[in-house]
């Protein structure tokens, strides 16, 4: 494959960015004349610029549409949606489009009662991200699994003739969101055999799915995040202690799940409970780390005077880090909650919790299920005195370079569409 090739990475943060990253890295090292264009969706764009990834985002974009449209469609949600990590321009721009998409796709009467019933769930944008293929003319699209941007990418991808690659993220179980998708792509990653057969179950074809791991994964095998871990020990004067971890997240589910009254209730009860149990076991102490895009939910307890408790701010720390620094992890529903098991920590899963069948991991080997706060005290005493290892911890990583392997395969010159040659209309709407 000496020819030099044209690719498009779609992603969000958190894991998902973690996920893509590694393989824009290793394609880069196998083929240096490639040009890889990265699209970095809301906090991802935080996350590239300080691995020292370019990153595109749909202010890129916005000169396709009139700005004072942009601007009157994203004005009432601003309030609602700024975030510490993402430009404003950038939030404008990226609920304008969408907004606008939706409007030109169903009108403007549909589109807002779309949009109050589900929220950013209804956003598709098939039409912008077509435009975006026009312009950038890739010769393949690898995204997540998540909806809405990169979900667009693919189906957009497809109508075009250009090859894709989804990187499914977890383990794909009986109502996950994803599986009720018409459209997958060409060829799809994911993390274990588990994954391949719940895909499969769920009406993948199963020729297209490829066991790789998740390139997420693949930094808790760098020393230097153990390192690290053991100088935060040390400087916190945490040695000999049992240090928990608690990566916590707003309770936000699929509109197929409905809805929680407060999303913000949940995640506080379990920290308090936490905070609790370390107040009344000093050879403990707690880090608490928030999801990126909802940590300033949380942050008036972040400075909430404790001993041994530490406020991981996840723009600053790499979570690899936080997971090497503890010895037991309690989670709700969490990518975090399955890197902790695959680095061979002990993991306890909240099952109780409202998002636990998106990601039901004690039935998955991941963890060990909890299902109730007042369980979960003994709970972390037995876990802490008893440590065990999930049945899906590893030692080593290769994922990254099994889902570059995967790339490649899907740009082989048979598989390769062809690009329309008409020109992009950048005039405004």
């Amino acid at each position: 494959m000496s020819a030099a090739r044209r690719l498009l990475f779609v992603t969000y943060g958190a894991g998902h960015i973690a996920m893509v990253l590694p393989v824009v890295r290793e394609l880069q090292r196998r083929h240096p004349g490639w040009h890889i264009h990265l699209m970095a969706l809301t906090t991802a764009a935080h996350d590239s610029k300080r691995q020292g990834f370019e990153a595109l985002g749909y202010r890129d974009f916005a000169l396709w549409y009139a700005p004072e449209r942009l601007r009157a469609l994203a004005a009432p949600l601003l309030p609602s949606t700024r975030h510490p990590l993402v430009d404003e321009e950038e939030t404008i721009a990226y609920l304008g489009i969408n907004l606008a998409d939706l409007e030109d796709r169903l009108g403007r009467e549909e589109a807002q009662a779309r949009y109050a019933k589900q929220g950013r769930w209804a956003f598709h944008p098939v039409g912008f991200m077509r435009k975006v293929l026009e312009q950038l003319r890739p010769d393949g699209v690898v995204a997540t699994n998540s909806p809405r941007s990169e979900q667009a990418a693919l189906e957009a991808a497809t109508d075009l003739g250009i090859p894709t690659v989804c990187m499914v993220d977890l383990f794909s179980p009986a109502g996950d969101p994803f599986l009720e998708r018409s459209h997958y792509a060409d060829a799809l990653t994911t993390i274990s055999e588990l994954g391949k057969h719940n895909l499969v179950a769920g009406g993948a074809p199963a020729e297209r799915i490829h066991v790789t791991g998740s390139p997420a994964f693949d930094s808790l095998f760098d020393p230097a995040q153990a390192q690290a871990a053991a100088q935060d020990r040390e400087a916190l004067g945490w040695q000999g202690l049992q240090v928990i971890l608690w990566p916590g997240h707003l309770e936000l589910l699929p509109p197929s799940l409905g809805q929680v009254a407060d999303p913000a209730a949940f995640p506080k009860q379990a920290e308090q409970v936490l905070r609790d149990y370390v107040a009344a076991r000093p050879g403990t102490a707690l880090v608490l780390r928030y999801h990126p895009n909802h940590a300033e939910h949380f942050k008036f307890r972040a400075d909430a005077a404790q001993e041994r408790v530490l406020w991981s701010e996840p723009a600053q720390r790499h979570a690899h880090r936080d997971i090497q620094l503890a010895d037991a992890v309690v989670f709700q529903a969490t990518t975090m909650g399955l890197e902790a098991a695959i680095a061979g920590k002990t993991v306890l899963s909240l099952d109780h919790s409202p998002s636990h069948h998106v990601f039901p991991a004690s039935e998955q080997g991941v963890s060990r299920g909890v299902d109730s706060f007042e369980a979960l005290p003994a709970a972390l005493d037995r876990a802490l005195a008893e440590p065990f290892r999930s049945p899906l911890a590893r030692d080593g990583a290769d994922a990254a370079s099994r889902v570059a392997d995967v790339v490649e395969s899907a740009l082989a010159p048979g598989l390769r569409g062809k690009m329309p040659l008409d020109t992009m209309d950048t005039s405004p709407d």
